[in-house]
């Protein structure tokens, strides 16, 4: 029974919405009047905000403006995100630099939900250090659990954001099962660590990935599970626009 009910816990946590609050709210309020948005027009919720520790007096943003976003007649609500990355002044206000990413982010029934602001170390030569942005997805359906992290890393480059790296998941999590206890479940994640050796000038990219499938089976009166777990390297290199 133990493991049933670790398994069930485990779906409970993913399926969970985890919102990422913007701390610095006199912050962001100066920098949507910078952007002539008010908050009516973002997505309050899965805003984001972090002080850059390697650049002192500097906060990255992320400001989720609504391009759509829409109820439909079963209270099931559907958006669809224009992302703005930002970095401004953390006393003034000001915003320093400024990227639209290009793509529109989408919540239906896989869910946003949640932006965080990563500042891992992601030395990328000796002068450039990366920042990124993980967008969580997840499934509202309990048969069929979801959950997925993508990762982008932007840099700072003649005074301007560069996206060096585009919406790379890190961690997918899929399945099916009977919500009692038999059914099977895929599992991926993968860690980042910084090469030594580079291409067009940036360190390449080491992915160890770990891959898990479980089966669950109800035997007697408990529910077993057996696990198989493989891992691998990817590496992604630097193409002079962005990582591949």
């Amino acid at each position: 029974m133990q493991a049933k009910k670790s398994l069930i816990i485990f779906f409970s946590l993913l399926c969970a919405t985890v919102f990422s609050q913007v701390k610095d709210t006199l912050l962001l309020k100066e920098v949507l009047k910078q952007l002539k948005l008010t908050e009516k027009n973002i997505n309050l919720e899965i805003a984001s905000d972090r002080p850059l520790p390697y650049l002192a007096g500097k906060t990255a943003l992320v400001i989720p403006k609504y391009k759509v976003n829409e109820e439909d007649q079963y209270g099931n609500f559907y958006f669809e995100i224009e992302p703005y990355i930002i970095i401004a002044d953390q006393k003034t206000g000001k915003v320093l630099n400024q990227y639209r990413i290009p793509e529109e982010w989408v919540s239906d029934a896989v869910k946003l939900s949640s932006i965080t602001i990563d500042t891992g170390l992601y030395h990328l030569n000796a002068n450039t250090r990366a920042f990124g942005v993980r967008v969580d997805y997840s499934g509202s359906s309990n048969p069929n659990p979801y959950g997925r992290s993508d990762l982008s890393l932007f840099i700072i480059q003649n005074n301007s954001i560069k996206r060096v790296l585009k919406d790379y998941t890190i961690s997918d999590y899929h399945g099916e099962w009977d919500t009692r206890c038999t059914g099977e479940f895929e599992e991926m994640s993968a860690v980042i660590d910084i090469d030594k050796i580079q291409s067009k000038g940036y360190n390449n990219l080491i992915l160890k990935i770990t891959d898990q499938m479980t089966k669950s089976t109800r035997t007697s009166d408990d529910c077993v599970e057996k696990k198989k777990t493989t891992k691998r390297i990817k590496t992604l290199k630097f193409s002079g626009t962005e990582y591949q």
